[in-house]
């Protein structure tokens, strides 16, 4: 459980630190009590990295299932992929606060737009696969008894 507790503490550090920016950064420009993906960014870590790494910790104890091959990978995707959707979203905000502010000599280039967009979708589709593989992980480790444990009455 402690390599977990570890990993949220991780992701409570950028999760806090993301608040922390979106609220200043937000404030220096003037774009204050507007919605922006700048502020999804800091509960984006505090659920998906925090808690629910802390969730995930605690079914793996209980199954035991920490050796496991497949979820040793589901779970560094899973990981890679929080990450990445939450630094996309944060880039995303910088720009959606920049163009907001109006002090931003120019507008984002569709190009770069669709990049930015292209980018969060593909480290989604990753946290999703991994979210996905964990819970397959855990079933199919599942150890199935071979006898029926008949109980006296």
């Amino acid at each position: 459980m402690k390599k977990y507790i570890k990993y949220a503490i991780v992701f409570l550090s950028l999760g806090l630190a993301c608040g922390v920016f979106y609220r200043e950064f937000s404030k220096a420009y003037g774009v204050v009590n507007v919605y922006t993906t700048l502020g999804l960014a800091h509960t984006h870590f505090l659920v998906l990295g925090v808690a629910f790494i802390l969730l995930i910790g605690l079914v793996t104890d209980k199954l035991d299932k920490h050796n496991n091959k497949l979820f040793t990978r589901a779970f560094t995707a899973y990981c890679v992929g929080v990450t990445g959707a939450g630094l996309t979203m944060v880039t995303r905000g910088i720009f959606d606060v920049l163009v907001k502010s109006d002090k931003m000599l120019y507008t984002v280039p569709s190009g770069l737009n669709g990049a930015i967009s292209g980018i969060a979708g593909i480290f989604h589709a990753v946290l999703g696969v991994g979210l996905v593989l964990i819970f397959v992980s855990w079933l199919l480790s599942e150890k199935k008894p071979s006898t029926k444990q008949q109980s006296n009455d």
